[in-house]
């Protein structure tokens, strides 16, 4: 699991090295049993049960698209744009589901791992002295008390637009304790992992778009 299954669907974590990432995989896979056990059974049941997609789809009444859907839209925005703007991406996403890059099949046990881990997109505006708009970006992961945050820049692209970005620091942390913490250098541009940006609702209440390694993934805005 390392880091957020999403991220190798999407292909964004081809700047971070493997040795990171396994150590990385060994914590979160050290860290889950110890909280089954301090949780209790009775505990853990009920920690599961709130975080299904029903719970999250509560926040909205907006029908989210379909796969067909999201492809109409996709071809779209390859030919004439998705007509998504900076300031429209600005705000916490939680992830809501992943197709698999060739078959196309929806992965629900990614999705819904990625779920139960709360992996969240958060995209603000970078303050630079650069003309070019830039976001920060934080990708993260969520299981009770600990955290996995991945920290890094990115910005618009083409008529699409893409999203190329780069994280440059990953930290473990149990509430505001952190555990681990490494930089990461900043990868040649033409290595840099990227959303190929699909649509996003009217009122923003959902986002999609395809990553590198040919990921359809969808998040819902918090």
């Amino acid at each position: 699991m390392n880091n957020l299954l999403l991220l190798f669907d999407t292909g964004v974590l081809n700047n971070v090295p493997t040795k990171f990432l396994l150590i990385d995989a060994a914590l979160v896979l050290a860290i889950i049993p110890i909280l089954f056990f301090v949780n209790g059974k009775n505990k853990r049941s009920s920690f599961f049960g709130n975080l299904t997609t029903q719970k999250l789809l509560e926040k909205t009444s907006i029908k989210l698209p379909d796969k067909e859907k999201l492809l109409k839209l996709e071809k779209l925005a390859i030919s004439e744009g998705s007509g998504i703007e900076f300031d429209s991406l600005i705000g916490d996403w939680k992830f809501i589901s992943v197709w698999t890059k060739g078959n196309g099949n929806k992965d629900s046990i990614f999705s819904s791992l990625l779920r139960v881990f709360s992996a969240n997109l958060e995209l603000k505006k970078e303050i630079s002295t650069e003309d070019t708009l830039k976001f920060s970006i934080i990708n993260s992961i969520q299981f009770a008390l600990f955290s996995i945050k991945f920290s890094g820049s990115g910005y618009l692209k083409g008529k699409q637009p893409l999203l190329p970005f780069f994280f440059n620091l990953i930290e473990l942390k149990a509430d505001s304790n952190v555990l681990f913490r490494r930089s990461l250098d900043e990868p040649e541009e033409k290595q840099k992992p990227f959303f190929a940006l699909i649509a996003i609702e009217k009122n923003g209440a959902w986002l999609s778009a395809r990553g590198k390694g040919g990921g359809l993934s969808l998040w819902l805005k918090d």
